[in-house]
Parts: structure tokens; sequence; C-alpha cells
């Protein structure tokens, strides 16, 4: 009888197992069908997110010049000017032209020689962590092919992403206009000094933070004031007519370029001076 019981059981179908199976190939299927789905979300997103850039770009635009539709096109004192030099690179520095709107630079601010034969357009945003990524990464090489002589590049200052942008642009301007020749170190101590602290300074403060860098009376005024707080939205949006779609974006010899860095930029510029 035991044998016979035995027998039984083992060919007798076991729906429990039946039942396991099926869940188990179910939950499979609906794991492939999630993965499906996050694949085909993850390509939306990535190219969604070029739309969303340009979007904030003009957004941020539009917002910025709303606030200074009451003032001239830089806030108070209009749009900057000064055509001068400053001290660029290391050894004591190197003297090198710079200027800051005008026909030179009429949405920028421009450091290294009239007759460079390389030039770099360099559009970014002082609250960028990228463009402070780059700024770090690069501000040697920079300096270095500036001082020789053979690259002059253009810094279009724009805000897309917190309102540090605006506020630093406007402080970089001042030290062009009032005290270019600490311009090129304030403007890599404004990359430096951003943080979550540092993220919504106040006018004042940054007038502070320029003083303490060697600013002198004129420039600290001319920060407190907000004076190229519009300058940078005029910036913004003449960064829409130019193509940026992100920050930091790089043009050489007026060429859209992917954004280079370390060796490969400082190869293409001799590359290109040498030709």
């Amino acid at each position: 009888m035991a044998k016979t019981a035995s027998t039984k059981q083992g060919g007798r179908h076991d729906p429990a197992a039946s039942d396991r199976r099926r869940q188990a190939r179910a939950a499979q299927q609906a794991a492939l069908a999630r993965a499906k789905r996050r694949r085909a979300l993850t390509q939306v997103a990535i190219i969604g997110g070029v739309a969303v850039v340009v979007i904030a770009i003009i957004a941020t635009a539009v917002l910025v010049g709303r606030r200074g539709d009451s003032t001239a096109a830089g806030g108070s004192g209009g749009g900057p000017s000064f055509s001068g030099t400053t001290s660029i690179g290391g050894g004591g520095g190197s003297q090198v032209p710079l200027a800051i709107g005008g026909s030179q630079a009429a949405n920028g601010v421009r450091v290294g020689s009239t007759d460079a034969k390389v030039t770099m357009d360099l559009w970014v945003d002082y609250s960028c962590p990228h463009c402070q990524e780059f700024e770090a990464t690069n501000n040697a090489a920079i300096s270095d092919l500036v001082a020789s002589g053979k690259l002059a590049v253009t810094y279009h200052n724009i805000q897309i992403v917190t309102d540090y942008g605006t506020e630093a642009g406007s402080a970089s301007a001042c030290v062009a206009v009032h005290d270019p020749s600490i311009w090129p170190t304030f403007n890599a101590s404004l990359y430096a000094n951003h943080s979550a602290q540092t993220d919504g300074w106040s006018a004042s403060q940054f007038a502070s933070f320029a003083t303490s860098s060697g600013a002198g009376d004129a420039t600290r005024s001319c920060i407190t004031d907000g004076t190229y707080r519009d300058w940078i939205g005029d910036n913004t949006a003449a960064s829409v007519k130019a193509g940026v779609t992100g920050t930091p974006t790089m043009f050489i010899n007026g060429e859209k370029t992917d954004t280079l860095s370390g060796q490969a930029l400082t190869d293409r510029v001799n590359s290109l001076a040498s030709a």
C-alpha cells in the first residue's frame, strides 16, 4: 500500500508548482517591461534635457530683461565699456589687452592680443557646476596660451542656473571696468567661491568679496548698485541667437565646437596658431 500511494503522488500534477512557475514568468515579463520603459524614458530625458536648457535660457533672459525695463541696458550705469590692459599668467604676470563692451566685446570680456591667430568664445555661467569644473581644469593652460599671444578669449557671462550667475556676472563686469588688472584672478575666484553657502549672496556680499580681492571703492559701489545685472540678461538673450544650448559652450575661430579641455584644448590652439 505504501508503494502504491507513493507512485500515485509522484505522478500527480502539482497545481501549486504550476502557479509558482506562472508567477515567475509573469514577474520576469514585468521586469523586462519596466526596463524597456526606463530605457525609453531615459532617451526622452536626454533629448528633452536640451530643450529644457534652451527654454531656461530664454526664460532667464526674459525675466532679467523685465527686471531692468525701467533702466538703461546695463542697469543705472548703462552697458560696461573699457579698453586697456590686464595682468595674466604666473611669474608676476604678462600684460595683455582687455576689453569689455564696444566693438571688441559687445557682450563679453575679451582678454588677449588683438593679433592672436586663435580666438575663443566661451559662453559661461558663474552658477554652472560644469563651468566651475572647466575653469578649475583649464584656467592655467588658457592663461599661458593668452600670455603667449597665440590665443584671445572672450568670456560671455550669462545666467541659466541660479541668481548667483547674474550677481557674479555683474560684479565681474564692474571689476573689468574699474579694476581690470585683477579681472583674470577675480574671474577664477568667482567660480571657486560658488557653493551652496554662497549661492544666495547679495550684491553687498559680492562687493565685500571684491574688496577682499583688491578692488577699489568704484568697483564696490558698482557692484552694490547692481549696475550690470541687466547686461547679463542681454548676454543671455544673445546666447540664444548664437546657438548656445548650455554652458560651457565653446567657439574657436567663430566655429562652434565640442568643449575641449586639458591637453586637447592646448593641442588645438597650438595647431591653429602654427598653421
